[in-house]
């Protein structure tokens, strides 16, 4: 080789200063870069990134951390967790999303991105609830992250409005609420709501089997009202007994007071008397 580089050795127009020597030089120099240029596009780069190569992603959706790594190296594709969130119906450590999608076409060793389900709940302002009623809570409760619990009546004369918030037996009031009250997303939050009747409801005698006239005096006691009677044959019982009652007894439930109670008794409508009937005609 060194031989082959000595001057004698050269061919003569490597030796030449004429320009045409020169742009044999510079020709060779760019057919060179070409050549490179080439080489690096159509071979090094498809056999270093295995151009053409390409792989279907899976659908990783519900699957947890631990599997994920183990899954996608037998798939030839690599992964990195990129954000986290919470849905109280997922479990922890699950992938809730990814990116590229299920079924999309990458190439092999791509990295998918991935969202997975947090171990423990975000905490979320709990929404200040007070005086709205019943059927605003729900879907507001819900679009904070929460759950609602139980719904406690108390005697109140605003017919399902929310009087009071608890979470785990414990009341939150309303000052705190204001404030900016937090709790971990999917809490049950219970709510205390008025049943209408306040502290004048009353609840509903039993008046079935007791004679008329006993009903009334009950009925008048209690400061309720009796309604229409209506009457109903019944040979096995004596004349005058309650057989119903409109509203129903049921245990604990209440009425307000003032309210109508409607009766079937036993026994036959009375006749309707005529303006002659009990008159005495003096014959003159």
């Amino acid at each position: 080789m060194k031989d082959f580089l000595k001057k004698e050795n050269l061919p003569p127009f490597l030796l030449d200063d004429s320009p045409r020597a020169l742009l044999i030089h510079l020709s060779a120099i760019i057919l060179l870069g070409i050549l490179l240029v080439l080489f690096f596009f159509y071979v090094y780069l498809p056999v270093t990134t295995h151009h053409g190569e390409t792989i279907t992603v899976p659908d990783l959706t519900g699957m947890h951390l631990k599997e994920v790594e183990e899954f996608l190296e037998d798939r030839d594709l690599r992964f990195v967790v990129a954000d986290s969130g919470y849905d109280a119906k997922v479990p922890a450590l699950t992938v809730m999303k990814q990116d590229p999608p299920k079924r999309a076409r990458v190439k092999v060793n791509r990295r998918i991105h991935i969202t997975i389900r947090s171990e423990k709940p975000p905490l979320e302002t709990v929404p200040n609830i007070y005086n709205n009623l019943i059927k605003q809570v729900t879907p507001l409760l819900e679009s904070y992250g929460f759950k609602q619990g139980e719904i406690i009546y108390k005697p109140d004369i605003g017919r399902n409005k929310v009087l009071e918030v608890q979470v785990d037996g414990k009341k939150i009031p309303q000052s705190r609420l204001e404030k900016g009250y937090q709790l971990p997303k999917g809490t049950k939050i219970d709510i205390v709501v008025g049943d209408g009747l306040g502290h004048n409801a009353l609840e509903i005698p039993d008046l079935v089997g007791m004679p008329l006239i006993e009903a009334e005096i009950l009925l008048q006691g209690l400061g309720l009202n009796l309604g229409s009677i209506e009457y109903q044959n019944d040979e096995e019982k004596e004349l005058g007994t309650v057989l119903e009652q409109t509203p129903p007894y049921t245990q604990d439930k209440k009425v307000k007071v003032g309210s109508v109670i409607d009766l079937v008794v036993v026994g036959y409508e009375p006749e309707e008397e005529t303006e002659e009937e009990g008159l005495e005609y003096i014959d003159n």
